[in-house]
Order: C-alpha cells, then sequence, then structure tokens
C-alpha cells in the first residue's frame, strides 16, 4: 500500500481507468482540441480550463447535456447555465437591441480584459436553460476569457454546426471551483468525456478564482461579482471602451480564492 501512494491515478486504477473514466487531452495538441469540439457535438461534457480556473462544458442545444452537468455537479435544477460563445458572436443567444450597448463594444471589451461575464437580455432564440426571468426581463449570462485553446476549440465547434457551449464552473455543489486538473480528475473522472490538461499554479490567488460578471442590462454597467478580475481592473477597461461608470451596490458577490 505504501508503493501505491507514490504512483499516479493512472497506475493505482488502470482497470478503472479503462472502464470509463474520463481521457486526458492536452491543450498544447491541437488535434486534441479538434477531439474535444467533435464530443461536445456528440453529446459529451468535458472539463476544459478557462484561463485559471475549470468549467464543465456540452454543446448548448443539448437538453440532455445540461441534465448531465446537474447531476454531475449535484446542483439544483432551478439554477440556469451559462453561456460561452465568441466575443463576435455575442448576439446569436443575446438581445443587443434592449441594451444601450453596440455589439462591437461589448465584443471589444470581453477580448481586452482578462476573463468576464456579462448579462445580457436573452433573445427568443436563447435556450430556456440559459434564461432567467420572462418577457421583456428575460436575461442570460454569458462568458469569455482570450484564451487561445478556448477560442481553438470553440471555432471548431463552430465548423461542426454547434452554436456555443453551455456549462458551469468545474465543482460539487457548494465546493471551491477546480484550478489544478488533477484534483479536478478526481472529482469527475467519471462524469466527463475527457479532462483537458492545462496548469495554473503559477497564477495569482486572484486569477484563480471564479469569473468576474457585470450587468449590462441597464443605463450603467453594474458589479454582480468580483471574481477573478478586480473591480479596478474593470473600472479601468470598462473606460478604455467608452462606456459609463461601473456602479457597484451592497450586494456585490466577492469570490474567496481556493488555497491549493
Amino acid at each position: 500500500m505504501v508503493a501505491e501512494r507514490t504512483l499516479g491515478i493512472d497506475s493505482v486504477m488502470p482497470s478503472l481507468l479503462r472502464g470509463g473514466f474520463a481521457e486526458k487531452l492536452k491543450t498544447t495538441e491541437p488535434d486534441h482540441l479538434i477531439r474535444v469540439a467533435e464530443m461536445i457535438r456528440e453529446g459529451g461534457i468535458v472539463a476544459f480550463p478557462f484561463n485559471g480556473i475549470y468549467g464543465l462544458f456540452g454543446d448548448i442545444d443539448n437538453v440532455d447535456v445540461v441534465e448531465d452537468i446537474v447531476t454531475a455537479k449535484n446542483r439544483p435544477k432551478d439554477k440556469k447555465l451559462i453561456a460561452v460563445t465568441t466575443p463576435e458572436t455575442i448576439d446569436m443567444h443575446s438581445d443587443l437591441a434592449r441594451t444601450k450597448y453596440p455589439k462591437e463594444q461589448i465584443a471589444n471589451l470581453l477580448k481586452d480584459i482578462y476573463a468576464l461575464g456579462v448579462i445580457l437580455p436573452a433573445s427568443t432564440r436563447a435556450p430556456y436553460h440559459l434564461v432567467i426571468g420572462d418577457g421583456i426581463d428575460r436575461t442570460l449570462l454569458t462568458i469569455w476569457t482570450e484564451y487561445p485553446p478556448l477560442r481553438t476549440m470553440i471555432e471548431h465547434l463552430y465548423i461542426l454546426g454547434g452554436r456555443g457551449l453551455v456549462g458551469t464552473s468545474a465543482n460539487k455543489s457548494g465546493e471551491a471551483t477546480h484550478f489544478n486538473p488533477d484534483s479536478l480528475y478526481l472529482d469527475f473522472g467519471t462524469n466527463v468525456r475527457a479532462v483537458v490538461y492545462d496548469y495554473f499554479d503559477h497564477l495569482s490567488a486572484q486569477r484563480r478564482k471564479s469569473t468576474t460578471i457585470i450587468d449590462l442590462t441597464n443605463n450603467y454597467p453594474r458589479l454582480h461579482r468580483e471574481g477573478n478580475v478586480s473591480e479596478e481592473e474593470i473600472r479601468e477597461a470598462l473606460k478604455r471602451h467608452n462606456f459609463p461608470e461601473l456602479k457597484v451596490g451592497r450586494d456585490v458577490i466577492e469570490v474567496r480564492a481556493r488555497a491549493s
């Protein structure tokens, strides 16, 4: 037993790995990113890095995938999931006509900042599992980070006919989000088709938090959650892209860093 503790998971549990554990893929292998896009279009869930943390992602239009993600996380079924699309396709599920900010302005903000989630009015094309509220108050949350492996993978997904990703943070409900693929594999190795490996230990604790979120449904951007991008960084980015001043209320959610 002492010897087993020095071995990796591949050595300790080879029979289990062959019996349904996730594939281990790499962000540095272009063929692996294509394979991930194929898995997602086939209806699989993939644990994919998001420039500091990990998320669980599937095809945005696949209702069965949504159920699988919710089950894997032990997540309440009434909590909506998030959309991930490239900034250039931000209007695929959002009704930008109901904001005061043009598509190009929002897209440039998303491409410029380290990572960001934005709450936007939901279009009639948005899948139900993304939408919060009813009628003219329908909104959704879409997130992006200009992280090359993510962009490469999602552009392959578009080529295959996909309209984006549905997802959520890679953690069991109520626990901290994973930023290390090895610990993630232990939690989700039997729930996903693949874990795509990248390491973020070199990043600051700030960057290894869940995504900062702002609300763009009103006349002024409003900070909803402060995570991996600070309020100061958000203010500077909004100013660079000619947005109004950021509003910060007392109800802002603050994300704590995970120690390991």
